[in-house]
């Protein structure tokens, strides 16, 4: 007989096999995947007994199928919010073609308020909204941003085929383009003729600060210290190649006006993680980044769609696109789920998918 129980760490060899099987097949297998499940299912300071991740077991009680739960702590107007993540959502062949509609049904009657996914394909997305749950198209928007509008080209056309030499070849005359462009936003930020600041970003002030930078949406993360230092030690591991980049930038008087964190490859593309600004100061904010992207040495920057300062990045050139994922929602309270529909919430990078 078929069952679904929680996941156990005896588990994870099993599911690790799986996932092989489920999304690196003819691919090479990332290193350290017995780690990562370890890890990011058993070892979060958010972890919660009551909301577990599931494993779908065959007759024989082999695993066949997982999903995997990630607990989150949010806000909603004032009040703490019990939420989860959903992610690695897979099934084998032999499971049968509801395997995964029996996992995603058993994470949705949890005792969690809200579950998010902002990593999913299609097939996920099918599921999810045949069981109820939503896509959320506004938070399934990526921004872009060329830093380097003419090194990012020259890449582009690298890795379609264009030849080598003739892609490098134009990189000196690309260099001398990109730095003309980038001259007015590269300098020091001083909007309105007001001294702002660029500084490191200590844990414990995003923590301490947010509420009052964001205060003004429905939905909100809620930090302390060890998870934020849990959270971004895991994304930085799942990108092990790249830096990551958390800034301050504050007024004349030394108050926040916002931070951005991101993780960054030079000369590729830089993936921000989180971009807060107080009212008023989206601006200053966002051409903070970009000079911090210029300086170390990013030719693009890419993150999700932030509805309270979509202004000021078309301003700066930015671009809107949906990519590869959804952003999907299944609320308990349809006042969760329209505050989340309709841009009141704020949900960075760090509370999705990791």
């Amino acid at each position: 007989m078929e069952t679904i129980r929680a996941f156990r760490r005896e588990d994870i060899p099993q599911v690790a096999a799986l996932f092989e099987t489920a999304f690196v097949t003819g691919k090479t297998v990332p290193a350290g995947l017995d780690t990562y499940f370890e890890r990011v299912f058993f070892e979060s300071p958010l972890y919660d007994e009551a909301l577990p991740s599931f494993v779908h077991l065959d007759a024989n009680g082999s695993i066949v199928g997982f999903v995997g739960v990630q607990p989150r702590r949010l806000h909603w107007r004032g009040r703490p919010l019990r939420a989860a993540v959903a992610t690695k959502l897979m099934a084998s062949p032999a499971a049968g073609p509801l395997a995964a509609v029996r996992l995603m049904s058993r994470v949705f009657a949890g005792p969690q308020d809200l579950v998010l996914s902002d990593l999913s394909n299609d097939a996920g997305r099918r599921i999810w909204e045949g069981l109820g749950g939503v896509t959320s198209l506004l938070y399934s928007l990526q921004w872009q941003r060329p830093v380097r509008p003419v090194r990012h080209s020259l890449a582009w056309l690298r890795a379609r085929g264009v030849p080598g030499v003739i892609t490098h070849s134009l990189q000196p005359l690309g260099s001398v383009a990109d730095a003309l462009m980038a001259r007015v936003g590269s300098g020091r930020v001083r909007p309105n003729g007001t001294e702002y600041s660029v500084e490191d970003l200590p844990l414990d002030v995003l923590a301490a600060r947010l509420p009052d930078l964001v205060g003004g949406r429905a939905l909100r993360p809620e930090y302390d210290e060890r998870s934020l230092q849990w959270l971004l030690r895991v994304a930085h591991q799942n990108e092990p190649h790249r830096v990551l980049r958390r800034r301050l930038v504050c007024d004349a008087r030394h108050d926040a006006a916002g931070w951005f964190l991101y993780l960054l490859e030079r000369g590729g593309v830089g993936e921000v993680i989180q971009l807060v600004a107080r009212k008023g100061a989206a601006d200053v904010v966002f051409q903070a980044l970009l000079a911090d992207a210029w300086s170390s040495g990013v030719a693009m920057l890419s993150g999700r769609m932030e509805p309270g300062m979509v202004r000021e990045m078309s301003a700066r050139h930015c671009y809107f696109r949906q990519v590869d994922h959804w952003t999907l929602v299944h609320a308990k309270h349809p006042d969760i789920r329209d505050a989340i529909l309709g841009g009141n919430a704020f949900l960075s990078r760090l509370e999705g998918e990791w």
